[in-house]
């Protein structure tokens, strides 16, 4: 049975970013030793559940929101709760997303101390005016600063996010912004194509005009300069917004990506049994009273059906550059994939957005472009 992820969200920020739509809540971090004793609450409540107790955890993720602005020690009193209750591989892979903003060298030294093994570092980029735009607490000479600290620190595996195609964004610009993250020589970066979600501060702001995305084309540009620019520079891509030296592949979303089981603690976070998927409040409040109560904080749930799992197994396949193993699906669902998607895939095969390589069907180089468009064929 492969071994299963789990997932710590931290949703306190100093501000919230402009494109941002996950839960976080700002200028409330006073509430952090309760979110702490609650998280450990969490802890207890779930490894006391025969599956999760059964799973041997391979990979821990503190993602958020902020979760650098939590204290070492803070971070520690987590990671006893969890090791005090799960099974966990030994070649345990423990990520924490960081921001430029809110570190120094002695906290990232104590990091590592606590057990923190690999750093997600959210840059997004190296330009002053982008940074404003977005909404970030750092300068790019905080960015580089810290990338720089970790080394110095001991860390031997640390990840760079940027965003690419944003408002007013040339194609100059983001090749600096590639140029100056490689020039760090981090392990892993992540390359986001800038997604407008509804809802959100910078979805306001270009419905009222005040910020015009790029178009398409620009888009596709600026994605394919990166695949290239990023694998002359020794980065190979594994999934389409994912790159990394050769063993720095992120465990933690391979996890997702390949259908294992991950267990989400904290407020809004969420979890995949195999079967079925549930998920905390996505209220601080209500996530303190519950567990406070000696309650879990779960919100809903829903299990899926055959043809959902199948979806996912295909979408989350094509994501990856590996492409969708057809063995592994016939195997899982008892149908040829082919069969399974109505014919769908011969066309898509014939307009050349599929490849077929021994027992994969990938997405051709177009087809990456157009990845959603794709699944939104198959589903």
């Amino acid at each position: 049975m492969p071994g299963a992820a789990l997932y710590i969200h931290i949703p306190f920020c100093e501000q919230r970013c402009l494109y941002c739509d996950f839960y976080t809540v700002a200028g409330v971090e006073e509430r952090i030793p309760d979110y702490v004793q609650a998280l450990q609450q969490e802890i207890r409540l779930r490894a006391g559940e025969n599956f999760w107790q059964r799973q041997k955890f391979e990979t821990i993720f503190f993602g958020g929101g902020t979760p650098s602005l939590l204290s070492p020690p803070q971070l520690a009193e987590i990671l006893e709760a969890c090791f005090n209750s799960f099974n966990f591989a030994p070649t345990l892979e423990i990520t924490l997303e960081a921001n430029p903003g809110t570190l120094h060298n002695e906290q990232l030294a104590r990091y590592r101390t606590a057990g923190i093994n690999r750093l997600s570092f959210g840059v997004q980029s190296f330009d002053e005016k982008e940074l404003q735009l977005l909404d970030r607490i750092h300068s790019p000479e905080q960015a580089r600063a810290a990338v720089l600290a970790a080394r110095y620190a001991g860390f031997a595996n640390v990840n760079v996010d940027l965003i690419f195609a944003l408002p007013e964004q040339t194609r100059k610009r983001w090749r600096e912004n590639l140029k100056q993250a490689v020039e760090l020589e981090p392990n892993h970066i992540s390359a986001y194509n800038l997604t407008i979600e509804a809802g959100t501060p910078l979805d306001f702001a270009i419905r009222k005009g005040k910020i015009s995305p790029l178009t398409e084309e620009e888009e596709r540009a600026m994605y394919d300069f990166t695949m290239k620019f990023l694998a002359q520079h020794g980065y190979h891509q594994y999934e389409i917004s994912n790159f990394a030296q050769s063993g720095y592949e992120a465990r933690h979303n391979i996890k997702y990506w390949d259908g294992s089981a991950y267990l989400g603690l904290g407020a809004s976070a969420h979890s995949y049994d195999g079967k079925r998927r549930f998920w905390n409040v996505p209220n601080l409040r209500k996530y303190l009273e519950l567990l406070a109560g000696g309650t879990l904080a779960g919100e809903s749930g829903e299990d899926l059906t055959t043809q959902q799992k199948r979806f996912e197994f295909a979408f989350l396949g094509l994501r990856q550059t590996r492409g969708i193993d057809l063995q592994e699906f016939e195997h899982k669902f008892h149908v040829p994939f082919e069969l399974a998607f109505n014919g769908i895939v011969h066309e898509l095969e014939q307009e050349g957005l599929l490849v077929r390589e021994y027992e994969f069907l990938r997405l051709s180089r177009e087809g990456l472009f157009l990845c959603d468009e794709i699944c939104a064929c198959l589903e």
